[in-house]
């Protein structure tokens, strides 16, 4: 979670409500968007000196954005330029699958079912995404360049981590990396509700391995 907030805050300075609404958005498949995950490494990336606090008035709320520094994008690069671990890319509702031929077949019918139903809808949020994001994809990367440009600190933390000379590449790379993750979700998705359709046929067929 630590390196989730650290990333985003090299896009742009956010709330806790904020980094919430992204993870919630954007990235509910990789991380928690519990309000009490996010305040808790909020909290130890402040005593490590990662981000710092601005405090402001808004609506006559205080409000408070964080923003990353030297420390934080120390940490960022030595998280980032470590492969992908394969070993730490789990789930453990995956477990419940091994154990399914424990039960009896109409549970085992009923949870197939109900687990389709949610790639269902996951799938279709996913490609909501994807229409959203091929409508706007002009405008918001300008946007965040623009954006960003305005903020001299996040420029100078994004140039330097992106090893770019101009904020327009950095933000495109970004930008592509994340309609990546976006296809790949999509992909697995997919693959998912054509095998656990064909492992339902199975089932209501009698067909075994």
């Amino acid at each position: 979670m630590e390196n989730i907030i650290l990333s985003l805050l090299l896009i742009k300075s956010m709330t806790i409500y904020e980094i919430r609404m992204f993870i919630q958005h954007s990235l509910n498949t990789v991380c928690s968007d519990s309000l009490g995950s996010i305040q808790a490494a909020v909290k130890k990336l402040k005593s490590k000196n990662c981000i710092v606090c601005r405090e402001y008035i808004e609506n006559s709320l205080v409000k408070k954005e964080f923003s990353i520094t030297e420390t934080g994008l120390t940490q960022f690069k030595a998280w980032i330029q470590i492969p992908m671990n394969l070993q730490k890319i789990k789930n453990m509702e995956e477990g419940k699958f091994f154990f399914l031929g424990m039960v009896p077949k109409e549970v085992r019918i009923q949870s197939l079912n109900g687990y389709i139903d949610s790639l269902i809808m996951e799938q279709e949020k996913l490609l909501q995404i994807q229409r959203f994001v091929e409508n706007s994809k002009d405008n918001a990367i300008q946007t965040n360049v623009d954006r960003i440009t305005e903020d001299v600190q996040l420029s100078k933390h994004l140039l330097e981590v992106s090893g770019e000379k101009t904020l327009e590449l950095a933000v495109k790379n970004i930008y592509r990396y994340q309609v990546y993750n976006l296809e790949y979700g999509l992909k697995r998705v997919r693959d998912d509700i054509v095998y656990y359709r064909n492992i339902l046929e199975r089932e209501l067929n009698d067909k075994e391995l």
